[in-house]
Parts: structure tokens; sequence; C-alpha cells
């Protein structure tokens, strides 16, 4: 058949443009767990899902995690896991594990192409850990000092352990992590020091004891020491809840204990329907060799400066430490409470870390500088009992005299509340979960408080340690 000169310019044309054309793009290899999601797990997962940790299961290897593919997308769909509460516009987080939406689709598509397990080569190390600890293992280790049997069943008080500090001199701590015994019984404990036992007072089986032989109550004790308010200026060493239980501080920030004090275990327990034993440690990470210590770690606003509490929209002024913030009513929403701290001296600003209880629904701390600019510290819109994390700045933040800091925090007693126990009554303040408690924890030094000019910094290097 001839075909026409229209044709063979057409066949030219075509092959012309075929030959020109791009080849057609191959479709993207699925993500593998050994080099897409092992990273990812890596550094957001596995200090928590790993045997021996606080997780149910670990998620270390392919096998570990491949049967959980499912539910980890899930998880990480909602931003449930890993635990992160902090709005992402404000601050800046060294210990910010959250996942950015390119990890988030990376281990979607992983779990919707079959979980692939990928090449062994490609497979980061894992990370090593110190056994039942997050980190290394601890230069320093106190533990209480007699067990305590949690009960399958009913209501145990908050109870109170004390133990001599193994310290013949005083030391200044880095770093430290408290570890439950019978971690699924713990509901949250805390540790502080005791600078000593009351005059004719008796240290017994973990207990104090008055002279009459009647333990005595941390209140008793710092009153009985001469400590009106009833605590003393930087008592606290670190807390344990849910999702926190491990601190460090950077540049020369640090705590001291004291030679010749005692470690107070404040335990609060919670029947889980077995009956367990428990006996919590704090591991303690010692200032190295050469490395001073300047400046002392304080846990709340109140070293800066007075605080002033606004109400339900109500100015109620400050408060004694005898005294409590007002009930929140039955099914009230968004019933809100704001405090402000003056900063009447420079301090630097370390981290940050709300704590409520199961009414708490949002918590907000904003800068008021000297000249009036604001800026939003943190900002934890939807708060959880659950994972109540410390928000470690990625750098200490300075903050000058004359400055505020505002925080405001919802609570919701409402039955929208789908953690609340009871929306019908009315919430009081205490310890335990049931009621409320309203602390805007932070950690600050003080700027003006430098140790050294007391001759008080100290590098741990000289310093004889009794373990």
């Amino acid at each position: 058949m001839k075909r026409s000169a229209f044709t063979l310019v057409l066949s030219s044309s075509v092959l012309v443009a075929l030959m020109a054309a791009p080849a057609v793009a191959q479709p993207a290899a699925p993500p593998t767990f050994t080099k897409d999601v092992a990273p990812i797990l890596n550094r957001a997962c596995v200090s928590c899902h790993r045997p021996g940790g606080i997780a149910p299961m670990a998620l270390v290897s392919f096998q570990d995690a491949r049967p959980w593919a499912r539910a980890i997308k899930q998880q990480v769909g909602a931003r449930s896991m890993p635990p992160w509460g902090a709005d992402p516009q404000h601050g800046r987080f060294k210990n910010d594990r959250s996942l950015s939406d390119a990890e988030i689709r990376l281990i979607t598509a992983w779990a919707d192409q079959g979980a692939p397990k990928g090449n062994d080569a490609d497979l980061p190390a894992t990370p090593l850990f110190a056994e039942n600890w997050t980190h290394r293992e601890p230069d320093v280790v106190i533990e209480m000092p007699v067990d305590f049997e949690v009960p399958a069943e009913g209501q145990v008080d908050v109870t109170d352990f004390y133990v001599k500090a193994p310290f013949t001199e005083d030391v200044f701590v880095k770093a430290l992590e408290i570890r439950p015994g019978a971690a699924q019984s713990v509901h949250h404990a805390g540790v502080y020091i005791v600078d000593k036992i009351p005059e004719g007072a008796s240290l017994v089986n973990g207990r104090i004891l008055n002279a009459e032989g009647k333990p005595m109550s941390r209140r008793d004790i710092a009153r009985a020491n001469g400590l009106q308010s009833g605590r003393g200026e930087n008592d606290k060493l670190l807390s344990f809840v849910p999702g926190r239980g491990y601190e460090e501080y950077q540049l020369g920030a640090g705590q001291r204990i004291k030679a010749g004090s005692y470690i107070n275990f404040y335990m609060h327990y919670q029947p889980t329907g077995v009956a367990v034993k428990d006996r919590t440690r704090v591991g303690l990470y010692l200032a190295k060799r050469g490395e001073q210590v300047t400046h002392q770690i304080y846990h709340d606003l109140d070293a800066a400066g007075p605080t002033t509490y606004i109400v339900d929209g109500k100015e109620l002024g400050k408060l004694d430490n005898d005294d409590q913030l007002p009930p929140i009513p039955p099914f009230a929403d968004d019933w809100t409470v704001v405090s402000v701290h003056a900063i009447t001296e420079p301090v630097t600003l370390h981290g940050l870390t709300p704590h409520l209880h199961l009414r708490g629904k949002s918590m907000k701390y904003t800068l008021i500088l000297p000249d009036g600019r604001e800026e939003i510290l943190l900002y934890v819109p939807k708060y959880d009992f659950n994972w109540q994390v410390y928000y470690e700045l990625e750098s200490p933040r300075r903050i000058p005299g004359g400055s505020k800091v505002i925080v405001t925090t919802l609570f919701d007693n409402s039955l929208k509340n789908r953690y609340n126990p009871a929306p019908q009554n009315t919430v009081y303040w205490s310890d335990q979960s049931w009621d409320e408690m309203y602390a805007p924890q932070v950690r600050i030094t003080l700027d003006q408080r430098d140790l050294r000019r007391n001759g008080d910094a100290t590098t741990n290097g000289q310093r004889q340690r009794q373990q």
C-alpha cells in the first residue's frame, strides 16, 4: 500500500515525539521498616517501647513492630503517639519527640503497603539503654528503705518514706530519674529533700516519728524544722507521673543535696486489682569532674516573685500556703484559673511542665516583658492527664526582672469531658486524682544567686561519695 507524504510526515513526527518524551516515572518503592520506619521509632518511640520499658509492647525490631503496623498507623495519625501536647507554633524544645507530617505520611504508607521489612543492611543501630533506666546507668541510686505492699483494692492514702542520703559532703546533680518498682500501681511519686529530722523525732522503717511515736506528715516535719510555709524553698528534686520521670539541666544549672540530709519518697499508689510490692528508686547523675554547678534549680515561679490569682473572672489576690482555690462547680465547662507571676529579679527558664488532674483541659504560659511585648512560651491545648510531659527548652531563656508570666488554665467538669468521673460533683483541691490540682510548674534558676559568689559552686570532683 502506498503511503502519502502526509502519512510519512505524521509518522516521522510521532517517532520524534516518542523519542523526545521523558521516560514514564516508575512508582516509588514502598517504605520499609529497616530504611524508613526504624529511624523514626528509634528517635521517638523505643525509649518506652523496648524490653523493660513502660510501654505494653516493644517496637525495637521488625518482628516486634510488624504485628502492630495498623495500630501504629492509627496512633501516629491521630497524634496520640508519641505523646507530646505542645502546640508547635509556640516554643522550641530539646526533648520534642513529636512526629512531622512527613514522618506520619511515611509510616502510614509503610502500613498501607503491607509493612515490608526491607534490607537488613539498611537497619540503623539500636539505641543503647541502661537496664531499667531511660539513659545510662546512674552514678548513685537511692531507693525506698522498705517495700510497700499495695493492696489489690481500696484507697491508699499518700504515703511518705524517708532514707538518709548517702553523702558525707554536699553533691550537685545534673540529671535524675525516678523508677517505680511497681509502675502499674504508682499513680505518681515525688522525691524531696529534708535537711534534718526534727529534734526529738526518730526514723523507724522509713517513717519519721515524733517523740510520742506517731508518724509526722511532711508539713509537720517542715514546721518542726522552722519552715512556717510547710515546705522548703527548693526542697523538691523530681516528680514521677505518667509520661514524666527524667530531667536533665543545661548550662550551669543543677540541684544540690546537702550532706546529712534525708530523701523523702512521697508516694501515691493506685490499686489495680492485683496486690504488688513496690520499692521505688531515684537515680542521680552527678556533675562530672571539672563541671561546675553555678545555679540551683527551682521548681515554681514563686521563687521569682509573688503570685496573684483570677478564678472564674474574680481576682483573689495572693494565696497563703494553707489557702485553696475556690472549688469547681458541677457541670462547669471552661472554668478558668489565671495566675499572674511577677518576675522581680532576672531568671533563666529551663523548662515547663503543666500538672492538672482529670478535669484539666488546657494550659498556656504567656511571657509579658517589661516593654509590653508578649510571647507564648508554651501552649498545651489538649492537656492529657495520662501523659504529663516536661517541656525542656531547646536553649535556656533569660527573662529580665520586671516581667510577668501569666498562666491561663481551663478546667472541664462537664459531661463533654470523657475522663470526668463525676460531673455532677463539686470538685475540690487535693492530691487524689478525682479531686483537682493546679500546678503550673517550671524549672528556673535565679541569675543573681550565683553559687560561686559564696564559694558554694562545685564540680563534685573532689567530693567523697558513698554508695
